[in-house]
């Protein structure tokens, strides 16, 4: 007698767009409608829901009160104060005891959805960042699958709950060792890259934005690409560009991506760093796209600059996929994606001479763009497809309930 299917509310509690949710919207198209009954909740702006989704209709957004982002507010007002290391301990507890007082109603709305929806997983899509569903969630009985994107802090009671959990998806071996650290047997986590989604650079379009961007024909294009947040790179990235574009003055440098959870200041920064070394009409910052597949078309190289070891590198895939060659930073995950040298390059995005030199290599050789790309695109294309990573997250949901 077959089973029936596996119902999953996937919940993910960030706010700022980013890659967690991109892989939640490919996952749901991609799982077998026969096998898996999905939802998803979501803390994202409506229409950033819907751009990632489509007309999919079983996304709701369900709000913390107090957000992680509230937490960081405070901590950062409180940095900024005298007797800072006296006050920080007690303002924490006290935030924490607020936070979970103001968000009963958040609670009480998940455990309805897990309820009503007789849910059967709860796939925490932010590790275990979320502890309030993931508490409502063991309390109720359910099956909880911690799909780690990247490493937070444990305390106690996410050192509970994340030990009792049926199942561990890690995003790469870099974030496997993280919760293999945190005591989650090593046996019990897989390892699953997220998936790559087929894009198409339609030339007519290419030409399209390009002339958005007043681009002229000789004109190279490189940039980064994600949320502008500090650790991301985005300063290492200005550095190593600005001697660039000196030193090629038929390149241009795109910043492509918005301000993270609402704080402008490194947006503010960065622009005026550009400014000083008067270099503003050689810089372009883009803030949110939509369609990413077209600012992928117009570019000869992309970077990842992360200075804290990255979890995985969604825009990397994204971009090879798309034949780019991409210089990934050497901390983390990327060098799990990249063959050094072969489909992509490795570099220390702190040292500025280097991750410039490796823009030049690549701006002023088209035989090695064009060559590397090919690889680049050939080995997404191989090995990071959504179907492929849709069946394995299925294979983890039956494990999870016993089935295999």
């Amino acid at each position: 007698m077959p089973h029936r299917k596996i119902r999953v509310l996937i919940i993910d509690q960030a706010i700022a767009f980013g890659g967690s949710i991109v892989v939640a919207a490919r996952l749901v198209r991609a799982l077998d409608p026969n096998l898996v009954d999905s939802r998803v909740v979501s803390e994202m702006d409506p229409e950033i829901l819907r751009v990632q989704f489509g007309d999919w209709d079983r996304v709701d957004v369900v709000r913390h009160t107090v957000t992680y982002t509230h937490h960081a507010r405070v901590m950062r007002w409180v940095s900024e104060m005298p007797l800072s290391g006296l006050l920080m301990r007690p303002v924490m507890y006290a935030t924490s005891l607020v936070s979970a007082v103001a968000n009963v109603v958040y609670v009480w709305r998940i455990a309805l959805r897990i309820v009503i929806g007789r849910i059967d997983i709860v796939h925490m899509n932010n590790g275990m960042d979320n502890s309030e569903a993931a508490l409502v969630t063991w309390l109720l009985r359910r099956r909880i699958l911690v799909h780690c994107h990247g490493p937070a802090p444990m305390g106690l009671l996410r050192r509970f709950l994340v030990r009792r959990a049926h199942g561990y998806v890690a995003v790469s071996n870099h974030i496997k060792d993280y919760l293999v650290a945190h005591g989650v047997a090593a046996q019990n986590v897989e390892v699953i890259p997220n998936p790559a989604e087929k894009m198409t650079i339609d030339e007519g379009l290419v030409r399209s934005v390009r002339a958005r961007y007043h681009l002229r024909p000789e004109q190279r294009v490189f940039g980064i690409f994600g949320r502008i947040v500090g650790w991301k790179g985005h300063r290492e990235f200005v550095l190593a560009a600005s001697e660039v574009v000196k030193r090629m003055p038929e390149a241009v440098a795109f910043i492509v991506g918005d301000v993270s959870d609402g704080d402008r200041r490194l947006w503010d920064d960065l622009q005026e760093l550009v400014r000083q070394q008067g270099l503003a009409d050689r810089f372009v910052f883009t803030g949110y796209i939509a369609r990413i597949v077209e600012l992928y078309g117009i570019m000869d190289v992309v970077v990842h600059a992360s200075t804290w070891p990255e979890p995985f590198g969604l825009v990397i895939i994204e971009a090879m996929g798309c034949g780019i060659p991409v210089i990934a930073s050497n901390l983390g995950a990327p060098s799990e994606i990249i063959d050094d040298g072969k489909d992509g390059l490795i570099v220390d995005p702190k040292n500025t001479p280097a991750l410039a030199q490796a823009l030049l290599d690549l701006l002023g050789n088209e035989s090695l763009r064009r060559d590397m790309g090919q690889r680049a695109r050939q080995k997404v294309l191989s090995r990071y497809g959504a179907e492929e990573y849709a069946s394995r997250m299925e294979g983890v949901y039956r494990r999870a309930m016993g089935m295999c």
